[in-house]
């Protein structure tokens, strides 16, 4: 392979503390964010391979064949994926071994996380990371490479970039995102390594994510990275791939073997009508997969939609509906949708449909008191009586780019992390059968301490195992795929 052609992508593992141990977050599913990187390259006239870190050490490959892998192939430039904040000690540990091994070759981050946080990272690893590419990376990242390519070294004025320049300054100018989406190269889950053989009942092998839509959510919760305003990271306006462009990225899927599929973004945030659509053309085209799974929530889809997608042919069709509280003061206090009535109306339909449907929720909300998480208990209670079991609760997470943190004074909330160094305690937790995390606890309030939070997901998992084994539909929902785990996952 052309060393003036090739770049190297890499999914970092959380850290070599828990390279051979599940983290509280899950780290093994492919990043779709560094395969659309790929696709984009790749159709530009580069050779890319992903190298994905946390599979190989989950799956026996030692920190020496890594190495030795990472040694085979001399590249142009390394990138980094820091999408998830659990990535963090995984990504300056995956740059300090590049340095070492080949110290004059460039290396860049990126990611929802590392966007984020980019200039904690460019000021305290400049020395380590060249630069942090900040929200949508396509074309960010091509002219990085072109630059790498022509000249040696990164351009620092590219749109996109942030980096430090000589004098010890911060440099950053915005790049205005106007790429198409259906103008976007396939994904394609080839070229990243290592590939893994399935054991018996693994479906992560069979996983894929469909990348639906850019530019955040239309919603303004105070909570939320993915908001109107935050989660646009580049764009002007929000930007959706056509039903007919998903369907044939779907067929590609297919075709690599891919056969449990998910939709993790707000596309449902356009209405019925896509969405229909999107169904209507999987029945036309015959793309019968294993299992599809949805995300939806409240407020922007008619209760009709839920008969839509039960009928999407597949084995097992999951709906998970977002509903996060039970107490309507607290959902006004967040932002979000909050009428609860029309909440219960969509349950009860969703909870007899033929699909594993599920519910998620939070604790630790701004102005959330112990009466509030009893609300809680009682909607969860009363929506799993209806068909629609827990698939988590945790407690929510402060960071300090959303405009809670921001405004934490109103609600007396005591944040205790604050920058990227803070966040960092997320790579180097384990995964716990209990499900409970006290130091991921990122705030308190006088009415709801770290203790307090604690103790209330305890009982509320245990009030939630409870509902959910009395409920008339659990039967139902395990046979249709439904597990019940006690959430151990954060």
């Amino acid at each position: 392979m052309n060393k003036k052609n090739f770049v190297c992508l890499i999914q970092p593992h959380t850290s070599f503390k828990l390279m051979n141990v599940q983290p509280a977050l899950f780290d093994q599913f492919d990043s779709i964010g560094l395969m659309s990187l790929s696709a984009y390259l790749k159709e530009k006239g580069y050779e890319v391979e992903i190298l994905h870190l946390a599979k190989a050490f989950r799956n026996g490959y030692s920190l020496q064949q890594v190495i030795d892998k990472i040694k085979s192939r001399e590249p142009i430039l390394f990138g980094i994926g820091n999408m998830w904040v659990h990535q963090s000690v995984g990504m300056l540990e995956t740059a300090t071994l590049l340095k070492e091994i080949y110290p004059n070759i460039p290396i860049i981050v990126g990611g929802q996380h590392a966007s984020f946080f980019s200039r904690d990272i460019v000021e305290s690893y400049s020395g380590l990371i060249d630069g942090v590419i900040v929200g949508e990376g396509e074309e960010t990242l091509y002219d990085v490479v072109k630059s790498v390519e022509e000249s040696g070294i990164i351009e620092k004025s590219i749109p996109g970039l942030m980096v430090k320049n000589s004098n010890g300054e911060i440099e950053y100018t915005r790049r205005d995102i106007k790429l198409e989406l259906d103008n976007l190269p396939f994904l394609s889950h080839k070229g990243i390594w290592p590939k893994i053989d399935p054991l018996p009942g693994d479906i992560i092998p069979y996983a894929a994510a469909l990348d639906t839509v850019r530019g955040g959510c239309p919603q303004s919760c105070v909570h939320c990275l993915e908001g109107n305003g935050l989660g646009k990271l580049g764009r002007n306006k929000r930007a959706f791939h056509s039903p007919e462009y998903l369907i044939d990225q779907m067929k590609l899927y297919l075709q690599e073997g891919k056969t449990n599929i998910l939709i993790q973004d707000s596309f449902y945030a356009n209405g019925n009508k896509p969405i229909e659509k999107f169904v209507d053309l999987a029945k036309q085209e015959n793309l019968f997969v294993d299992a599809m799974h949805f995300f939806v929530e409240p407020g922007y889809l008619s209760s009709d939609i839920f008969k839509v997608l039960e009928s999407f042919p597949a084995q097992k069709v999951a709906v998970d509906y977002g509903i996060e509280t039970g107490s309507e003061k607290v959902a006004r206090n967040m932002g979000r949708y909050y009428n609860l009535d029309k909440i219960y109306r969509d349950v009860e339909i969703l909870g007899k449909t033929k699909t594993v449907s599920t519910a998620w929720w939070l604790i630790s909300l701004p102005g959330e008191t112990e009466e509030d998480v009893k609300l809680t208990e009682k909607a969860i209670i009363e929506t799993t009586n209806m068909g629609v079991l827990t698939e988590r609760v945790s407690q929510m997470l402060l960071f300090p780019q959303t405009e809670l943190y921001k405004n934490r004074k109103l609600y007396d909330i005591r944040a205790y992390f604050h920058d990227f160094h803070d966040f960092k305690v997320f790579s180097n937790t384990e995964r716990r059968e209990n499900g409970l995390y006290p130091e991921l606890v990122t705030h308190d309030m006088p009415y709801q301490t770290r203790e307090d939070t604690i103790r209330l997901l305890r009982d509320l998992k245990k009030s939630i195992r409870k509902a959910t084994e009395a409920s008339p539909y659990y039967e139902e929902k395990k046979k249709l795929g439904f597990v019940l785990n006690d959430y151990d996952f954060f």
